[in-house]
């Protein structure tokens, strides 16, 4: 395993403290950091091509590295920014990127993190993208070098996490609670009050397993719902291309 401050101090040796990304459970030990200790310098991104948008403005503006942390099934979204301007041969803007591995092939994982686990290796080779495997503090020496050599040469490198390989520092402050709604008290009384003929289209992760729990455990069958087990950040657009049919103009997003 890594604490969490290990991996930061790399980059900081390097002079890269800019964070931007979209949150993952995988990497949440980094988020949760970032989130307490970084607050200035950390800005939570709409969706991953956004998060690498952002981090290429950062750079033409200081030209420090940015960090860009994401999972990677949203390394599809990034592909736009990382070719068409981040590239060697268009403008050659150092990126860092920090990638949470859902189905890496050594962890067991939902058939959608399987499928893009897989070719998750083969896409950074496709993107002559250098990159390093952390599992172990040697292998942040490694990572630490091709930071280095991102520097000098003006490329994009990259880190793959798997599921718990990160840990929080010891020295991490207490969590704070951001949130004071509770999420499962709010969807059981959303899916309540739901006329019955209502779509739910849910966004990947915990909201669709905790509709799917209420529904099964409480009962409640107002409205039907569209679990997307994929797709990251496509949930409003599904719903969008449902909704232009003046048919289905009742319907949530969550």
């Amino acid at each position: 395993m890594i604490e969490v401050n290990d991996l930061i101090n790399i980059l900081k040796k390097n002079q890269s403290d800019f964070f931007t990304g979209v949150p993952d459970s995988v990497l949440k030990e980094l988020s949760d950091s970032l989130q307490k200790k970084n607050k200035k310098n950390h800005i939570i991104a709409t969706n991953e091509g956004s998060a690498i948008s952002i981090g290429i403005g950062y750079y033409l503006s200081t030209k420090k590295i940015p960090i860009i942390y994401m999972q990677n099934s949203g390394l599809s979204n990034a592909l736009n920014p990382l070719i068409s301007i981040a590239h060697k041969n268009v403008y050659s803007i150092p990126l860092i990127l920090i990638i949470g591995w859902r189905g890496s092939p050594r962890i067991k994982d939902e058939p959608q993190h399987n499928e893009k686990g897989k070719i998750t290796e083969q896409i950074l080779k496709l993107l002559k993208i250098k990159y390093t495997i952390l599992r172990s503090k040697s292998d942040l020496k490694k990572f630490y070098k091709q930071v280095n050599s991102a520097k000098k040469s003006k490329s994009i490198v990259a880190c793959l996490i798997e599921k718990g390989i990160l840990k929080k520092s010891s020295k991490i402050l207490k969590k704070q609670d951001y949130y004071k709604l509770d999420k499962e008290y709010f969807l059981k009384n959303l899916l309540m009050n739901l006329q019955k003929k209502t779509k739910v289209i849910s966004s990947t992760g915990y909201n669709s397993r905790e509709i799917m729990y209420l529904r099964k455990n409480f009962n409640l069958r107002n409205g039907k719902d569209f679990y997307m087990v994929g797709g990251m950040g496509h949930t409003s657009s599904v719903a969008l291309g449902y909704s232009l049919s003046s048919k289905n103009n009742n319907m949530y997003r969550w």
